[in-house]
């Protein structure tokens, strides 16, 4: 079987070097805390994420992209025992950014079409989403079992730029439209105790801005889409019940995006 993507394994290997302590302190975390069964398939988890991940563009602070969902499981695991949460924290943009990736990942897992060779362009990625973006699911679903992937379907992101562009909106008007959209998606996350915990984790890795120009049109972007989510979250974590998941640590992580708020946002 010869599905395959560019892969450039020099680069691949420099990325794994640069965040390795990272890797083995969450390793050693997870063996420490876990059974030998619930690290297994962490780890697992862990190895796939890199994978998938290692190969991608880095992110604009100049880190491999793979060290972001690793600070998330990190924080998820502050706040949760639940390896199913952990999992779906390292895997949690996989699908979103990767899915070319993950499809030709299962593909050749399971050796399908062995006499073919195909070489997933840009393009082909583009006009092949939908399949991408279905089988992905279904492979996150056939690894890490139906709990992982509801949790990765609901934090994945639609794909709201591509309906503004086809309702041929552009601008200032596009960015509302989608900015609103992605507001919406993340209240609805803030109902479910477990993605919230997941979300919040996600949210808490994304929103400080330092590392970017506090002029470049990246920082003012993020901004607008991060601000009233921010403000929705730190409301939310007010009224959220005794029971829930992450009460104990509420008043931690508002204080935490409090500040960013206040440092970051406000102005």
């Amino acid at each position: 079987m010869s599905f395959e993507l560019k892969t450039d394994f020099d680069q691949i290997t420099n990325r794994r070097e640069k965040i390795e302590s990272e890797i083995n302190n969450f390793k050693n975390k997870v063996e420490a805390r876990f059974s030998e069964i619930d690290a297994k398939r962490i780890n697992e988890a862990l190895e796939f994420m890199l994978k998938i991940h290692l190969p991608q563009k880095d992110r604009v602070d100049g880190k491999p992209f793979a060290s972001h969902p690793l600070a998330v499981a990190e924080k998820v695991m502050a706040m949760s025992d639940d390896p199913d949460l952990i999992i779906a924290a390292l895997d949690h943009d996989s699908v979103e950014d990767q899915s070319d990736r993950i499809f030709v990942e299962r593909i050749n897992r399971k050796n399908i079409g062995s006499n073919l060779h195909f070489d997933i362009s840009e393009a082909t990625k583009e006009k092949y989403k939908t399949i991408f973006t279905a089988w992905s699911f279904k492979e996150i679903g056939e690894l890490f079992g139906p709990k992982v992937k509801y949790y990765v379907e609901n934090m994945t992101n639609h794909d709201f730029n591509s309906l503004a562009d086809n309702l041929n909106l552009n601008g200032e008007d596009k960015e509302n439209f989608v900015n609103k959209l992605y507001a919406e998606h993340v209240e609805d996350i803030m109902n479910d105790p477990k993605l919230f915990t997941l979300k919040l984790a996600d949210l808490s890795t994304n929103i400080n801005l330092r590392s970017l120009d506090p002029e470049g049109e990246k920082y003012k972007t993020l901004k607008r889409k991060y601000k009233s989510v921010i403000e929705a979250i730190i409301e939310k974590l007010q009224t959220i019940p005794t029971d829930h998941l992450i009460y104990e640590k509420k008043g931690e992580i508002t204080k935490e995006l409090e500040q960013v708020y206040q440092e970051q946002y406000s102005k």
